[in-house]
């Protein structure tokens, strides 16, 4: 029994229907891995002010420094700064130039903040990209953590708590110097062939 252009449409119809986003997003080659949980960055640069999203949550314009281009490094060539600044990307008159948009965690207060001023920020963000089959948008989903104008301020308890995990560390290894560490310990395979 042949079936007709009409019946092949409307099983097409049916099973498009039917089929989950993720199975849409394996068939088009698109591959991804989920990042566990989101690291925390450290960063300054221009308050762009906030608003509410449609979910009720605080939505943060951020204008952070950038390179143009991930692999290039952070001096060029002939010894000037690689890094576009947020007052660069301001005076190229771009719209809507902000290059980061992070929920305000709810317990921050950022009403104190000035839009168009600069602050020093923490960050936890992880790379994500939404629909466009084979060619998804990427953007970074993210939390802002902590602002203010003094990294002092700011950043005090990111690095006490490194001072902290580096204190437990050596007293773990001191406890246990007969384990091997892999942090300690060139791998033997590395360490045969040299």
């Amino acid at each position: 029994m042949a079936i007709s252009n009409d019946g092949r449409q409307f099983l097409n119809s049916i099973l498009k229907l039917a089929d989950s986003p993720e199975a849409g997003v394996a068939r088009t080659g698109m591959k991804t891995t989920n990042v566990a949980g989101y690291p925390v960055l450290l960063g300054w640069g221009r308050w762009g002010g906030c608003e509410p999203n449609a979910s009720g949550n605080i939505k943060a314009f951020l204008f952070l420094p950038y390179l143009q281009s991930g692999p290039m490094p952070l001096q060029k060539y002939n010894g000037v700064s690689a890094v576009e600044t947020p007052l660069d990307m301001v005076m190229s008159e771009v719209p809507n130039p902000y290059n980061c948009k992070v929920t305000v965690t709810p317990a921050l207060n950022v009403s104190r903040l000035i839009e168009g001023e600069y602050y020093h920020f923490i960050l936890a963000m992880r790379p994500a990209a939404v629909g466009g089959g084979n060619n998804p948008t990427p953007y970074w989903d993210g939390y802002l953590k902590a602002v203010g104008a003094s990294p002092n301020d700011v950043f005090k308890e990111y690095f006490s708590l490194f001072n902290v995990t580096k204190s437990q560390w050596v007293k773990m290894k001191s406890l246990n110097p007969l384990e091997q560490y892999e942090d300690d310990e060139p791998d033997s395979d590395v360490a045969g062939a040299q």
